[in-house]
């Protein structure tokens, strides 16, 4: 057999999958990331780290039990309205709807601004507004009577926002249409007019099992992940149906080698780390503890 080319050439005809910039060494935006392990091996550990290199503006948290493990977030500010009972029924709704009010401020900031740089072009100083000062009060200063520009939290720019996941696989969140939902759409939720990419939202799932009877991460969500975050499992069924799932971007030989290459170290922390999707100048999509990349020699 061979091939015969045509005069036909693909374009890139839509907005990035990944629009968000990050770290050079740090994996691409928007992302489904799940970690998997049993309590007390690092998850959480992990997930902090992980969430302040993303340097997210917002960070949504769905978890029973966050409360009792907010020292180890404190350092990423968030806020009490953020956190959410992946019990609660609207939990999805609450969470979207976040990002659509970061969406529609961004809107209504840049509508703002533009009138504020007419107001500027057409009447120069404010006090030229005459018998129209009172229309555009808010664009002034009361005690300087000077223009004001308005502001954005985000100095015009979007909002990058994360919902982590925790403690949750036997609550209800699981069985939510609405969330597996979210997941397929995740990078497409809070949609900007225009061409312009949405804001998305990142999910950062963790869970003590990969597969659960009744209660584990369902499937369709399995098969949208970006990254894979594994400790030491002495599951050989688990992590055969691991590197089964993952076998159309890595051959189950291939990740079974490097699951044994990492575990070798004995310290029960110890992470392999895939990046599904990683950067050109990833030497590798396979990382130790996250901080090493593992490359085949």
């Amino acid at each position: 057999m061979k091939v015969v080319d045509t005069n036909m050439k693909m374009s890139d005809l839509g907005t990035n999958t990944f629009s968000i910039e990050t770290d050079a060494d740090q994996i691409k935006l928007h992302t489904i990331v799940l970690a998997v392990a049993k309590k007390g091996f690092g998850k959480s550990y992990f997930l902090s780290n992980l969430l302040g290199w993303l340097k997210f503006d917002r960070i949504i948290v769905i978890s029973p039990t966050f409360e009792s493990n907010q020292s180890q977030f404190k350092h990423l500010n968030i806020q009490a309205e953020d956190i959410f009972d992946p019990d609660d029924p609207d939990v999805i709704k609450k969470t979207t709807d976040i990002v659509n009010k970061e969406r529609d401020d961004l809107v209504e900031y840049r509508r703002k601004l533009q009138i504020f740089k007419e107001l500027k072009k057409l009447y120069g100083n404010p006090n030229n507004l005459d018998e129209d000062y009172s229309l555009f009060d808010e664009y002034i200063d009361p005690l300087t009577h000077k223009r004001k520009p308005p502001e954005h939290k985000y100095n015009g720019k979007q909002a990058k926002i994360g919902c982590m996941i925790d403690d949750a696989m036997s609550t209800a969140i699981f069985r939510n249409k609405a969330f597996i939902n979210l997941a397929l759409k995740h990078r497409h939720v809070g949609a900007m007019p225009g061409d312009e990419a949405s804001l998305g939202l990142s999910l950062f799932i963790a869970v003590q099992s990969y597969t659960s009877q009744g209660s584990g991460i369902p499937r369709s969500i399995r098969n949208t992940i970006n990254c894979l975050a594994l400790w030491r499992s002495k599951n050989i069924e688990e992590l055969n149906h691991i590197s089964e799932e993952l076998a159309g971007s890595v051959s189950p030989e291939k990740f079974m080698k490097i699951d044994d290459f990492v575990m070798a170290d004995d310290n029960p922390h110890t992470m392999l780390f895939v990046d599904l999707h990683k950067k050109p100048n990833h030497p590798s999509g396979f990382r130790k503890n996250y901080t090493q990349f593992i490359v085949d020699e």
